[in-house]
């Protein structure tokens, strides 16, 4: 039976898939991280409740026990009280695409928001087990990147899915290609539409778990999509 991991251990793994600039906004207590070097974080923001300034102590104590450290002294009181929850996401997501402009090349710092992100390869890495924020394990999880190459010194960079949808806007999410066919998920008036034009929408889809059409697996983000379809022709 395996050991349950501990909180030190849940931190450390995610700590070291940080990248510089990242923001880590631990769950549910109010407070924003920003890798800014070599194990070394700066916080960025606290909400101002008990609870956040409370989990600030506990916080500092954590990081510092697996050999990283923690810049207080720029870090801002942010008044939620008043904010309405839907309110209170819109600022968390405008605080983490602001975070993502600042990410930059690992190898020539060039911003990763100036790369040709519409040409992005979705790339499956296998599977592992993960722990949740609660420390449960889940078993055999699909990890998948997105590679994006810097026009400056052509390195390669793998992003997490979020963090590249956070860099590319909901936009590039809505699209996906394989080598021979091109899908873009449809709205509901776009679907209405379809199906109102032509009888039976030939062009139209929902994908499962594979590509019906060369048998790729597919990225969880487009399963269950109502798409439209096209086939890419190849270069000569």
């Amino acid at each position: 039976m395996e050991e349950p991991m501990t909180p030190e251990d849940n931190a450390r793994m995610i700590l070291e898939k940080l990248h510089e600039g990242s923001l880590w906004e631990p769950a549910g207590l109010g407070l924003s991280y920003v890798k800014v070097g070599p194990k070394k974080l700066m916080l960025t923001q606290q909400q101002n409740s008990p609870l956040s300034a409370q989990a600030r102590i506990r916080m500092q104590m954590l990081v510092e026990s697996v050999g990283w450290t923690i810049d207080e002294t720029e870090a801002q009181i942010v008044d939620v009280e008043n904010l309405s929850p839907q309110e209170r996401h819109m600022q968390e997501m405008m605080m983490r695409q602001e975070a993502a402009q600042r990410w930059p090349c690992p190898e020539c710092k060039t911003p990763l928001s100036t790369f040709p992100l519409e040409e992005g390869v979705w790339t499956f890495d296998g599977q592992q087990d993960l722990v949740t924020p609660d420390g449960d394990i889940v078993k055999d999880v699909e990890q998948w990147s997105v590679v994006i190459t810097c026009p400056v010194c052509d390195t390669k960079v793998p992003t997490e899915p979020y963090d590249y949808a956070l860099l590319a806007g909901e936009d590039a999410m809505m699209i996906y290609s394989t080598d021979q066919v091109k899908y873009t998920a449809l709205s509901r008036p776009e679907i209405i539409d379809k199906i109102d034009a032509k009888k039976g929408a030939p062009d139209v889809l929902i994908l499962g778990t594979f590509c019906p059409f060369k048998g790729d697996l597919l990225p969880p983000h487009v399963r269950g999509s109502v798409v439209m379809w096209e086939a890419i022709e190849e270069e000569e």
